[in-house]
């Protein structure tokens, strides 16, 4: 894990926009434009990235506006959650909302405008490419968008995060870890309706799709987990189940595979599961041969588990 700060605090006040350009380009945002006196602008960069390449910056500072997208960008996806200010977000001539407490998100490679008209605080986040599971969430049909967290999950989801902000300088390498699948799972179980929007035809269906994903997430442990028992709980037919998964371009069954190999990889990769065996964590989320767990993993990830297990345990004793 490696972090950095900057803050404009530390040079003279004609080197203050030079060297707040220099910090947003390390951390792959657009150029800004400064409301005030550039001499007179303040602010404050603090980042931090994890074992699986998850970036978190807080970032801080009088009024400005961020416009435009970042020419190399090695992240897929980012979101932000608005801590303090008063913020304006522009895409394609239309105006998003963007309060303070809500998350506002897009896949990198959109050109938009995010303005602040005061002090600001921002907690923003780089999703990698190997935390996004494109056979289940298509960057290329997300748009920019928001989500109000004044209640349910979104709540809970902002408090965290809220959290990790005023608490990230004191956390250790081990500690970030399940936030990293926390926020992965987070992004599937939120976007992945919207991912396919136009393939479902209303929005009763995205939402009994979504309905329905949550459901399976809480069974995957259950090696008896099936489309009649999803069916049965769901009050539907099995047909209905087929066709939604159908329009998101995903069987049922390889939507459950790819939840439960997630599963498996988290644990694989953790060090608080050491003590399990590889054929250990596949019982635990519903595989009933380890061999037939081993083929499917190394074909969706490229490496084997025992190799995965490995190259992860280094990766955390060199954090």
């Amino acid at each position: 894990m490696s972090s950095w700060k900057v803050s404009t605090d530390s040079c003279d006040m004609v080197e203050r926009g030079k060297l707040w350009q220099q910090a947003m380009h390390k951390i792959c945002m657009p150029n800004c434009h400064f409301q005030d006196d550039v001499n007179q602008f303040h602010g404050d960069v603090s980042s931090i990235n994890t074992p699986q390449g998850l970036e978190f910056s807080i970032l801080s500072g009088s009024p400005m506006e961020i416009s435009g997208k970042s020419s190399r960008q090695p992240y897929s996806f980012w979101l932000a959650l608005l801590l303090e200010g008063d913020f304006s977000l522009r895409y394609k001539g239309q105006e998003y909302p963007a309060q303070i407490n809500s998350i506002i998100y897009a896949p990198t490679c959109l050109d938009m405008t995010l303005s602040v008209s005061s002090d600001f605080k921002i907690l923003y986040m780089k999703v990698p490419k190997t935390l996004i599971h494109t056979r289940l969430l298509d960057l290329n049909l997300i748009d920019v968008g928001y989500l109000p967290c004044e209640s349910g999950v979104n709540k809970v989801f902002a408090k965290m995060l809220t959290a990790l902000s005023e608490n990230i300088d004191d956390l250790e390498t081990g500690m970030l870890r399940p936030i990293e699948i926390v926020l992965s799972e987070f992004l599937v179980s939120n976007l992945i309706h919207q991912s396919g929007v136009l393939d479902f035809g209303s929005t009763a269906k995205i939402q009994h799709f979504k309905r329905i994903c949550q459901f399976i997430d809480t069974k995957l442990a259950e090696p008896q987990l099936s489309l009649n028992l999803v069916a049965e709980e769901n009050k539907v037919s099995h047909r209905y189940i087929q066709k939604l998964f159908e329009s998101r371009g995903i069987s049922f069954v390889n939507y459950i595979r790819m939840r439960r190999l997630d599963r498996c990889r988290y644990e694989l990769g953790h060090p608080e599961y050491r003590h399990l065996s590889v054929s250990d964590i596949c019982f635990r989320w519903g595989f009933n041969d380890a061999g037939h767990f081993s083929r499917v993993f190394r074909s969706e990830y490229e490496i084997t588990p025992r190799d995965y297990r490995r190259q992860q345990h280094e990766v955390f004793e060199n954090a």
